[in-house]
């Protein structure tokens, strides 16, 4: 299966004011493409293992110590060091 990044940019024309990008056009077939992604977001149904996840104790204590941490300036780098 082939993975297409199907919402950048360069896919769509760009409308521009005063040389700063404002606006991208999109066909009537990519807006209906997103529709469906957003109406799938905002309308699905909670999953059981959320309530699970969300009632754990584990959780608390490890977003207790997390909280307890300075923050990371470069994020990414430590998530590619785990």
């Amino acid at each position: 299966m082939t993975e297409t990044t199907f919402w950048i940019q360069e896919r769509f024309p760009v409308v521009y004011e005063e040389g700063e990008a404002k606006a991208v056009l999109v066909d009537i077939t990519s807006f209906n493409q997103m529709e469906i992604i957003v109406d799938n977001l905002l309308n699905r149904e909670e999953e059981s293992e959320d309530a699970v996840l969300a009632a754990s104790e584990a959780l608390r204590q490890i977003l207790s110590r997390a909280r307890q941490q300075p923050p990371v300036l470069d994020w990414e780098q430590a998530l590619d060091e785990l």
